[in-house]
């Protein structure tokens, strides 16, 4: 048996008489449609022509209040100041204003605060800086919405605040001239856009009509990267962006493109998510984020490609650094102690701050739960990012806990923290003891339950009306129940990942798994399994071929795995975390994996262990090779020896005799054993002696010959029965229990 990662949820099947809303699309894709609560002809047609909504951008309460502010501050020459953030929403949504107020005429520039020795959001050192350059008017972007202390730096000297943000905001809110944020807003209809998106209904505001649609190709970044969910204006800004890209004029991005060898004729939101914004957040990891600011502001050609040639270099780094600290990282923990923790703080004085967040979000995919990494500040604080799955909520969780962290912001599933050292374990248990008694599986939602013979290329190009995907609107997730599996590899650098054949009687279908190397011993032959995941198109040499991309699986049979190969159990040992040794099971033990690490002393007595436990799962480990016993000529042989010369004394120079006669020690040991239980000798002080004991005796009455003959059936039972038929065994004397019971 095994467990799924996820709880799995099944999308509920569609009547066909709510299927006819477009003849043209495959019931399959009606059904994904409908699944994502488009209940209108309007907003299904909306949604699958990506032509809105664009909501009206003075439907923020204080975006006619912002805008005026930023006229008057145009008409006047008062200087600006744009205030990001140094991740690729902010950079994006930097670049957004930065292009806008040039256009209109402001004098503008922008400050992007250092990672490693600012922080995020607002900080007064910045915000002083600012008022001595004689900056009147600060415009946040993707940020300011939890700095209420450097917000009330501002007023006394004449300088006013515009806060655009979409953080999660706390109770009290900053004193701004203006804020602009869809959370706080009512009176916007949606509450979910990006930083770049936020800004971009700012720059909207402002230009009006003339928005080109190279400000969407900016947004679409930003959008992406900053992983907000892609549903209604954030869908529209993504679709009509991508448009953008593929044919934009920015020498900027194309110059990005080219570094990371993207044909932009076919750029799509996984192209952005997995290879533009890494770049874009690259400079800002490392170094200085304004170098992305620069790139995407850029007009000149030649200065653009240097640019770009410095993010690539960097991200080359940032992925270096990456591998570095999360092999580090991933073995602060073993199986045992992840098992007993919901949330999980790992710390190094010297890890690099700038991917942090990287890679806590991949050790959170990886472990299933809440993953801080954390490391040195440079003021004696600790801090670091956070990442979650599904079922938490980091921001709440840390809100309840503020008495052991000096600042955090974020949102539910990311958020970023800076603590004082010692408080790290004591906030480690308390995160811990709030989440004691609160089960947490993360949801995944199913879309489509389908047959092998359903799944073929023309149902996959028809799932391509759905793009773009992202949160909100993933890609369809496929359930495939009751296949088999055959022709399983592990590939990849580390063999990390697998890739397999999933079958039924009449079809197949090639399958990887990436990073799930951890199931290669659960991927038994003949064994039914159901599998939820993604169906890819791969090409390959100008073949275009299924494949499908699992992202978890589960199995409800009793499964038998085999481990005797002694380097395969070492490797997997400690991934067996609910499991029993047979050799430590006692009348106390509640078994659910059994490993058989020691010879059982019969079936019988297996069989019996069986009965008692609801075992679902037997390992199969290395067993000692060999088992102690004699032929009948050796018995006789000693037996002779001993009636002629009793008493013989047990020591080195006997057991030496004796092996030169081709009889081991053990051997020895154990057949005097024999003759001692069945009154042929007695042994004393180290001595044997022969017996009188006149009747005919059987080997066979002797416990230990009996044991050591059962053992040796066993060890045959073992090492030489294939595994097909061991694993029958095992089947039908759990069905002859069930029957009995």
């Amino acid at each position: 048996m095994l467990k799924s990662n996820f709880l799995w949820q099944w999308s509920e099947s569609i009547g066909e008489l709510e299927l006819d809303f477009n003849s043209n699309l495959r019931d399959e894709v009606k059904q994904l449609i409908l699944n994502r609560h488009l209940a209108s002809e309007k907003s299904i047609d909306t949604f699958l022509s990506g032509e809105g909504p664009l909501y009206d951008p003075f439907l923020f309460s204080d975006m006619k209040k912002s805008v005026d502010r930023i006229n008057k501050a145009i008409e006047n020459q008062e200087p600006i100041l744009i205030y990001g953030d140094y991740d690729a929403d902010g950079v994006t949504g930097t670049s957004i204003l930065m292009r806008a107020l040039r256009g209109l005429g402001a004098i503008v520039d922008y400050y992007i605060p250092n990672r490693f020795y600012e922080g995020y959001g607002p900080n007064e050192d910045a915000f002083m800086q600012a008022i001595s350059d004689g900056y009147k008017l600060i415009i946040t972007v993707d940020n300011g919405i939890s700095g209420l202390l450097e917000a009330d730096i501002l007023p006394p000297y004449g300088v006013d605040l515009i806060i655009t943000d979409h953080h999660q905001p706390k109770e009290c809110h900053p004193n701004a001239f203006s804020i602009i944020h869809p959370e706080l807003d009512s009176s916007y209809p949606f509450h979910q856009l990006s930083g770049a998106g936020v800004a971009l209904k700012l720059a909207q505001a402002l230009i009006g009509d003339g928005l080109s649609e190279e400000y969407f190709a900016i947004a679409a970044l930003g959008t992406i990267g900053d992983v907000v969910p892609l549903i209604d204006e954030n869908r529209y800004i993504v679709k009509r962006g991508l448009e953008a890209i593929r044919r934009t004029e920015l020498c900027g991005l194309n110059a990005l493109m080219n570094e990371a060898k993207i044909d932009k004729s076919e750029v799509d939101e996984v192209n952005v998510g997995f290879e533009i914004c890494p770049r874009l957040n690259a400079p800002g990891r490392m170094d200085e984020a304004a170098l992305a600011v620069e790139l995407l502001i850029s007009d000149d050609e030649m200065e653009a490609a240097l640019i770009a040639t410095q993010i690539e270099s960097f991200n080359l780094e940032r992925q270096k650094v990456t591998q570095k600290v999360l092999d580090q990282a991933s073995t602060l923990m073993t199986p045992k102690q992840l098992e007993d923790k919901k949330v999980v703080l790992l710390y190094q004085p010297n890890w690099h701050e700038g991917i942090l967040g990287i890679v806590a979000g991949r050790l959170s995919k990886l472990w299933q739960k809440a993953v801080f990494v954390l490391t040195d500040d440079h003021d004696g604080f600790v801090k670091g990012s956070a990442r979650a799955v599904e079922g938490y909520h980091l921001f709440d969780l840390l809100n309840q806990n503020e008495d052991l962290i000096e600042r955090f912001g974020g949102h539910a599933l990311a958020a970023g923290i800076t603590l004082a050292p010692e408080n790290i374990q004591p906030l480690e248990d308390k995160l811990n003891a709030d989440l004691r008694g609160i089960k947490i599986q993360p949801m995944q939602r199913v879309d489509l339950n389908l047959s092998l013979e359903k799944i073929d290329l023309e149902l996959v190009e028809d799932l391509a009306v759905l793009a773009p995907y992202g949160e909100g609107n993933r890609p369809p997730v496929i359930g495939i129940e009751q296949v088999k599996v055959k022709n399983i590899k592990a590939i990849g650098n580390k063999l990390q990942h697998l890739k397999f054949t999933i079958y039924d009687e009449a079809h197949q279908l090639d399958a990887i798994a990436f990073n799930k190397a951890d199931l290669m011993i659960y991927l038994t032959p003949d064994t039914l399994f159901d599998f939820i995941g993604e169906i890819k198109i791969n090409e390959w040499n100008g073949n275009r071929t299924l494949q499908f991309h699992v992202m978890d699986v589960k199995c409800d049979e009793f499964q038998l795995l085999d481990l005797r190969n002694k380097q395969v159990y070492e490797q997997n040992r400690e991934k067996l975390i609910h499991a029993t040794l047979y050799s430590e099971v006692t009348e106390t033990s509640e078994i659910s994996t059994l490993i058989i690490d020691k010879i059982p002393s019969s079936k019988e007595q297996l069989w019996a262990l069986i009965k008692e436990h609801p075992i679902q799962n037997i390992v199969l480990a290395p067993l000692p090779n060999h088992v102690t016993f004699a032929p009948r000529e050796k018995f006789i042989t000693v037996y002779k020896l001993v009636k002629q010369h009793s008493p013989i004394h047990l020591n080195d120079q006997m057991y030496s005799y004796f092996m030169r006669i081709g009889i081991s020690k053990n051997e020895l040991l154990f057949i005097l054993q024999v003759f001692f239980e069945i009154e042929l000798v007695i042994i004393k002080n180290g001595s044997v002696f022969s017996t009188d004991y006149q009747m005919k005796r059987d080997l066979s009455e002797a416990p230990t010959y009996q044991s050591q003959q059962s053992k040796l059936l066993m060890l045959e039972f073992f090492e030489l029965t294939t595994w097909s038929e061991l694993k029958n065994s095992f089947i039908n004397a759990r069905e002859e229990i069930t029957h009995e019971s």
